[in-house]
């Protein structure tokens, strides 16, 4: 029996419909779909003008329908909408997952839990969004409006929504700049503590006991090390030849289950440097150690706990005469050593912003340059003094 040879449609729409071009054996354009009650449609139109058209009228129909195949078990409250959302996440990193849970428990669940799903409308979105700017940081703000727009898409994706009902339209919840000319998320270098103040907590770190993790915020403070990737260094993967580089490979992962080593953030290995004046001081702390053994542990030679860690940095901090806004709380953090590492690789070492952005492990330059790059100096006395000739 002769292999039968299917062609590929020209046109594949959301919901199923398709729209196949004339064959020898088929004349003309055909558009095959399916109905809400999952009964097989079949078109035949003469030009392909005609056949997209029908098949956009059968998409909208579809959008519209409250019985479109895999809707029969479809959750019917916010509530049961945030459980099956939730339970989806598996396959992404745990923090991510609390971090989910966190935000909807606490924000969206008080206000939309038993709320219909076909019934909610971005006025409710708006709501809890500006309930939570009554105390939270705009960040945040930001991650929860993110958290509730992935909560629509799942439910897109399910087709439990239609795409016409968006509970996030024209929602806003992304940050905005507070000066023309810099992109959301900008870190000014003068916001960042100098290279002086940073001389002073790793003194202090090391007169209060901890010289293992002076020495880390050291190497951070060079590498633009993030944190999980920092606590999961091993002697093995710095190299101290020609080259003085350190290979970032993995990362851990805290969480309210523990520990657990993980792939860096954009699951892709790199490399980045540290300068020739940590070279010995990094050699001689490398070699007390087994080659494959954590390089900074905590306090029962695991994995370092980040919040025992924060607490050495505050009365370090403190002791170093940095600005405080609490009694343990400073207001700089150790991922500010990340922001400082970037500022110092672009400025002063004059690296370019693509192989910064790749030592850094960035999703890609115009991240970096968003991030770090903006007008800098005093901008109108520079173009008062260009245009004094005019």
């Amino acid at each position: 029996m002769p292999r039968r040879i299917y062609s590929k449609p020209i046109a594949s729409f959301e919901y199923g419909t398709r729209v196949y071009a004339p064959s020898e054996s088929r004349p003309t354009y055909r558009v095959i779909a399916k109905d809400p009650n999952g009964k097989r449609i079949f078109l035949r139109f003469p030009t392909e003008d005609e056949a997209r058209q029908r098949a956009r009228e059968i998409e909208t129909s579809l959008a519209s329908s409250v019985t479109l195949p895999g809707r029969g078990n479809a959750p019917t409250t916010v509530g049961q909408l945030m459980d099956r959302y939730l339970a989806s996440l598996g396959s992404r990193s745990t923090r991510y997952a609390e971090r989910q849970e966190y935000l909807l428990r606490c924000w969206v669940r008080p206000a939309l839990d038993d709320h219909p799903l076909r019934a909610w409308t971005p006025a409710d979105s708006d709501q809890v969004l500006d309930h939570a700017r009554a105390s939270l940081a705009p960040a945040t703000v930001q991650n929860l409006g993110a958290a509730m727009r992935a909560l629509v898409t799942f439910a897109f994706k399910n087709r439990w929504l239609p795409r016409e009902a968006d509970p996030m339209w024209l929602v806003k919840y992304t940050q905005t700049a507070e000066h023309q000319g810099e992109a959301t998320g900008f870190i000014p270098r003068d916001d960042l503590p100098t290279d002086e103040q940073c001389a002073a907590l790793f003194e202090a770190l090391s007169d209060q006991g901890h010289p293992d993790w002076a020495m880390a915020m050291r190497l951070k403070h060079r590498s633009g090390l993030r944190w999980g990737e920092l606590i999961a260094l091993r002697p093995c993967d710095l190299s101290f030849s020609a080259k003085r580089t350190v290979a970032v490979v993995r990362a851990v992962e805290q969480s309210r289950k523990g520990f657990a080593i993980k792939t860096t953030k954009n699951r892709q290995r790199r490399q980045t440097i540290f300068p020739a004046s940590l070279r010995d001081d990094l050699a001689a702390w490398c070699d007390q150690r087994p080659s494959d053994a954590l390089l900074f542990t905590g306090t029962d030679d695991g994995f370092a706990n980040r919040r025992t860690i924060q607490r050495y940095w505050a009365r370090a901090a403190k002791a170093a005469g940095w600005p405080m806004q609490g009694p343990m709380s400073s207001i700089w953090h150790p991922h500010d050593m990340r922001h400082v590492a970037a500022c110092w690789m672009l400025f002063d070492v004059g690296l370019e912003a693509p192989a910064v952005s790749a030592m850094l492990g960035h999703a890609n330059t115009a991240f970096t340059l968003s991030r770090y790059v903006s007008v800098r100096g005093d901008l109108a006395a520079t173009a008062t003094a260009a245009t004094d000739g005019w």
